[in-house]
């Protein structure tokens, strides 16, 4: 099995202490613009509509296939018990 270098440096190195976290970053913080929210929620919208379609699309065929077999299988009955009935 090849190991990750990643994991196989991690693993050779001692654990860090982070610290204490840095109490000016803390005064950094900003809120995300209108724009930028906009453009996640139309990608989110996106991927959803596209996820939606296909899903659909993939359903379909099978919606309607089994939907003929069921017409079928209701005129062949139909017919046999007609024919039973006038005998």
């Amino acid at each position: 099995m090849i190991d990750d270098p990643r994991n196989a440096s991690s693993e050779n190195e001692p654990d860090v202490d982070p610290g204490e976290p840095v109490t000016v970053l803390a005064d950094l913080e900003q809120e995300p613009s209108t724009a930028f929210l906009n453009v996640v929620r139309r990608k989110i919208h996106r991927r959803s509509a596209a996820s939606q379609f296909v899903s659909f699309s993939w359903n379909v065929p099978k919606v309607i296939l089994l939907e003929f077999w069921n017409i079928l299988v209701e005129i062949l009955s139909s017919r046999g018990t007609q024919k039973g009935g006038q005998s």
